[in-house]
């Protein structure tokens, strides 16, 4: 995205990465500050403390960790998504949107003083385990987890691939602990996978790393081939994708967008407002109908590109409400240290409205299963201690009229009906929201889609 962090072990919810260095800014920041001001007296008060700890505290504790804590704090209570990273959390961050990573595969948040899953990466050792969204980690090998900061989970479910790790897991619905034995893994996120359902062209988008958009673009010309230019419809699963990278959901909207706006940022400083909208020349599907699924493990990235092609009356989306995150973070290099990432803007949909705390809203609501007891509810950001309060709207243009949707929409059931099969991730047609996105992709494509249209371009 309670302060959350990913084990990258995970996509994560940063939206934007930018570089800068930190040191002159806070150097600029005290320099503001006339001597005698609250500022100073409060580092004093900050001082004071930090002595008294060093003095008197029952154990010794290194100053190193003092200070280390003392960040976290800050910035902690600043909101979820903003923090300190020691060198070799910026180096996990970095080799997490490049999209190769050591770790289990999860994307977790802290609640209540447990450890709540996220999501959870397709192929990595957490997936193949069956850890599922909103699954809470009460233990690890064996010890308690109640109560542990969220940094120091990571770092004890970190380690070496080929180690051994025994997590004991809550689930709702579910009375007695679950406990699983992972073999911790490198991670090579696949971020695009792509089959053929007859002339349905199916995408499973995992992730906003660094490729995003170009194995998009490949998974779309391959489904192309294989249905000799005839592909009548496609479905793009964003379902537990927890976002990444903002230019890259810019990228993956612009690939199926000809017009409109995509998102806006807007922060502190107007200077440093933008806007992205679409190019007609970069557009590589700009008429086969498309559905788009979604979950409460949607976030970020994910959010803005289905929130950007729903909103321009590109697709039609399906699931359930996104987890609901709509801040940016940048990230400052500490130069011989680690790197901060802070929160300094919030963006906005083409609507003017923020999706902080709301998320996007299915135009056809599908649960995975029949139990509402599945899954922990609000598993999203507005449940996240100092999350942002939705902001109010911006001035945006008038938006296209909503699509009409085949006469068969209305009657998609929104839970699988009684005797349909548990849901097996390796067998597609236990799947209730993916077979229900493929039957209106079908229908749409029925109403008034052409696999001509597409197969030129």
């Amino acid at each position: 995205m309670k302060f959350r962090t990913s084990l990258l072990i995970a996509g994560t919810f940063i939206a934007g990465v930018g570089i800068g260095v930190i040191a002159p800014v806070v150097r600029g920041a005290l320099a503001d500050a006339p001597a005698g001001s609250d500022t100073y007296q409060q580092l004093g008060l900050f001082e004071n403390i930090f002595q008294r700890v060093k003095a008197d505290y029952v154990m010794p504790e290194p100053s190193k960790k003092l200070i280390y804590d003392s960040m976290n704090g800050m910035l902690a209570g600043l909101d979820p998504h903003s923090g300190y990273m020691n060198k070799q959390q910026y180096q996990d961050m970095q080799a997490e949107t490049s999209g190769q990573f050591g770790g289990l595969g999860l994307e977790v948040s802290q609640a209540a003083g447990f450890i709540k899953v996220i999501s959870p990466i397709d192929g990595t050792p957490a997936a193949k385990a069956g850890i599922k969204p909103g699954d809470l980690i009460v233990g690890i090998d064996g010890k308690p987890m109640v109560g542990l900061t969220l940094d120091k989970a990571v770092t004890a479910m970190r380690g070496p691939p080929g180690s051994k790790i025994t997590l004991t897991i809550k689930r709702a619905g579910v009375d007695k602990p679950i406990v699983d034995t992972l073999t911790r893994a490198t991670i090579h996120v696949q971020a695009v996978k792509g089959k053929l359902y007859g002339k349905i062209g199916y995408m499973r988008l995992a992730s906003f790393s660094e490729n995003a958009s170009r194995d998009i673009r490949r998974a779309v010309h391959k489904l192309r081939r294989e249905s000799h230019g005839h592909v009548d419809a496609y479905v793009l699963d964003m379902r537990n994708n927890p976002g990444g990278l903002l230019n890259q959901g810019i990228a993956v909207a612009n690939d199926f967008l000809q017009t409109g706006e995509i998102v806006s940022t807007h922060g502190r400083h107007s200077s440093d407002d933008e806007v992205w909208y679409a190019h007609p020349d970069d557009t590589l599907v700009k008429h086969t109908p498309l559905v788009i699924l979604v979950n409460s493990g949607t976030a970020s990235a994910a959010e803005i590109v289905s929130a950007a092609l729903q909103q321009n009356r590109r697709a039609v989306v399906m699931g359930t409400r996104s987890f609901g995150k709509g801040s940016v973070q940048t990230i400052f290099t500490i130069p011989d240290h680690g790197a901060l990432r802070l929160t300094t803007a919030l963006y906005y949909t083409p609507s003017g409205k923020s999706l902080q705390d709301y998320g996007v809203q299915p135009d056809v609501v599908v649960h995975e299963s029949a139990n509402p007891k599945d899954q922990f509810p609000k598993i999203r950001e507005a449940n996240m201690p100092n999350a942002f309060h939705n902001p109010s709207g911006m001035k945006a243009p008038i938006l296209p009229p909503k699509l009409v949707l085949p006469a068969m929409a209305k009657t998609i059931a929104p839970r699988p009906p009684v005797g349909w099969p548990k849901l097996d991730p390796q067998k597609p047609a236990t799947d209730y929201q993916l077979q229900m996105a493929l039957k209106l992709a079908r229908a749409m494509a029925q109403q008034g889609g052409s696999s001509q249209a597409d197969a030129a371009h």
